[in-house]
């Protein structure tokens, strides 16, 4: 597969707009900077999964006290399963790309 120049430039503008928006340069030294939007989009994921399973297990309470629905209760696990696989899938392919990386030679 042959890539041209032109298609490489713009990959590279991309990847450089997105980057822009999790670091950003020091004004006194220039060093690139952390804005934290990286990090609050990571722990807004894990919260998130947090919270699902918080209500998984508010309705296995309710299902096992006879207050809640097994409907519910097999529809807020699943819920849970989609989005600890999506957590899971997304930190693999983070760590993916940081080996690609880290392997690339300079």
């Amino acid at each position: 597969m042959t890539v041209s120049a032109n298609f490489a430039a713009n990959a590279y503008a991309n990847a450089l707009k997105v980057s822009d928006s999790f670091v950003k340069p020091d004004k006194a030294t220039g060093a690139l900077q952390d804005t934290g939007e990286f990090t609050k989009l990571v722990q807004g994921a894990v919260e998130s999964v947090a919270e699902k399973g918080k209500v998984a297990e508010t309705a296995a309470v309710n299902v096992a006290s006879g207050k809640g629905s097994l409907v519910d209760l097999v529809t807020t696990i699943a819920e849970t399963e989609i989005a600890v696989e999506t957590l899971v899938t997304t930190r693999d392919r983070v760590i993916s790309a940081y080996r690609d990386i880290m392997n690339m030679p300079i």
